[in-house]
Order: C-alpha cells, then structure tokens, then sequence
C-alpha cells in the first residue's frame, strides 16, 4: 500500500492593522498566494477600520477588540510551530494615540507583541505612523479631521506629534536590535489628502511595496505588480466585509479573522 506524503509546511503570514490593511487586504493577499504559488499560503488577521493595538476602536457602531487581546498571538504561537516560515506585518500604528492612549502605553504593547513573534522566529515588518502634523497638515485640519474620524478624542495638535515622534523613533530603535525586524519606510508617498489613508489611485502601489518588502527578504521574485483594477476590487470587497460581517452582522468571517 502506497503511503501517503506528508503535507508540505504552509507560508504563515500574520496581517495586523486598521484602515489601510482592511481595504489592501483582498488585494494583498491574493497577490500573496500568487506569488508564491509552489507553497501552502495560510493567512490570519486582525484588522478593520480605526483597529487600535492596545485600546478598543472602530467606526461607526463597529467596534473591534484591541489587537493585542485578539487572540492572533495566541493561535499564531501553535500554527508558527508547523509552519515553513512565519511572516507577521504591524501596520496602521497610531489610533491608539489618538483614542487618548500614551505613546508609552502604546509602545508597550507593541513590543509584547513584537517580542512574543520574535520567539517564533519569524520575520516582523512594521510601517511607521506616516503623517507628521507640523509638516502635512495644519491644526485647523487636525480638528477636522479628528471631529469627522474620531469624534470622542481630546488629544491635541502638539500631544499627538510628541506621541507619533516617540512612536516612530522607538520602532526604527526597535528593527536595529534584530535582523528578523524590517522598518518598511516611503509609504508616505501613497497617502491620500488626510494624510492617514493610502489614497485611493495610490492603494495598489502602497501594497506592491509592501510586497515587495516581503518577497525581497524571503528571496522570493515578484511575478507580477498590482494594478488599480485590482485596488478597486479590494476596497469593494472591504466594504462588503464592513456591511455584511461586521455592521449587521448577515454574515460570519472566516476562522482566519481576529
């Protein structure tokens, strides 16, 4: 009787973010699993509109646990111990800040994080908060901004530069320590008016670099690059995921989400 090979050991990649993750991540992770097509891909994510890392956010009347009590860590630690290679992305850093939590308070819970998927062996990218307010916007259009996407803040124009400066500076201190850890800078160049969100002509190429960050340290060639079309398709797939899943609830996410 002819045995049975073993399966081959999956790809596991750990996507952690809010907006920008949420609406690339269709997107992402195709051209993730196109790539790499000789290999069993396994994704888990946490992610969502107004994700915090350490403080529950959202938008709407969605909300959504912090991504450090999720549970992702957890079911990461048992599937990185069968897995080929583990890949984990930090992303969309900072609406903890401006949910009123210290840049300490966030740090923190960033290395928990980052210190725990060190032990897996892993390989870790982390994007910085890209917008500096004295340089990209004025505190007129901080108010603005902070009435229209988090009504309930208190943080002010210089609190929240202090509190992005201290982020930014740990986590470029933090990558220098590790060579499992990779800062993914430029991404400012893909933002949109806000300043906070990739703009919309611009989804596809923040998200092609963020790919090609992966593949260049995995040794792995991109085979293709995406495409507007395809930045359209992800962003309509975000929104179907928001309405049906997480709004009214008419539909369960997959096992993968957190």
């Amino acid at each position: 009787m002819k045995e049975e090979p073993f399966p081959d050991p999956p790809i596991l990649f750990l996507l952690m973010g809010a907006s920008n993750l949420a609406r690339g991540y269709s997107m992402l992770t195709h051209h993730l699993s196109e790539c790499l097509e000789k290999n069993k891909i396994e994704f888990l994510n946490a992610l969502g509109p107004g994700r915090g890392f350490c403080a529950r956010g959202g938008i709407f009347n969605i909300t959504y646990s912090p991504i450090q009590e999720c549970r992702i860590i957890e079911s990461g630690e048992k599937k990185s111990k069968e897995a080929l290679l583990t890949v984990a992305l930090i992303t969309d850093i900072g609406n903890d800040l401006m949910y009123g939590v210290s840049a300490d308070t966030l740090i923190k819970s960033l290395d928990i994080i980052i210190d725990e998927i060190l032990k897996w062996d892993a390989e870790i990218f982390l994007t910085p908060i890209n917008i500096n307010p004295k340089k990209d916007i004025s505190p007129m259009i901080f108010f603005v901004l902070r009435f229209l996407l988090y009504p309930s803040s208190k943080v002010n124009y210089e609190e929240i530069d202090l509190s992005i400066f201290k982020v930014n500076e740990y986590l470029e201190k933090k990558v220098r320590r590790d060579e499992k850890m990779h800062l993914i800078t430029g991404l400012e160049a893909f933002a949109g008016l806000d300043r906070i969100h990739y703009s919309f002509f611009k989804t596809h190429t923040a998200c092609s670099t963020i790919a090609e960050n992966f593949f260049r340290v995995i040794n792995v060639p991109a085979l293709k690059k995406l495409r507007l079309i395809d930045a359209i398709k992800s962003i309509f797939s975000n929104l179907k995921r928001l309405i049906f899943c997480d709004m009214f609830f008419l539909k369960k996410k997959g096992r993968e989400f957190f």
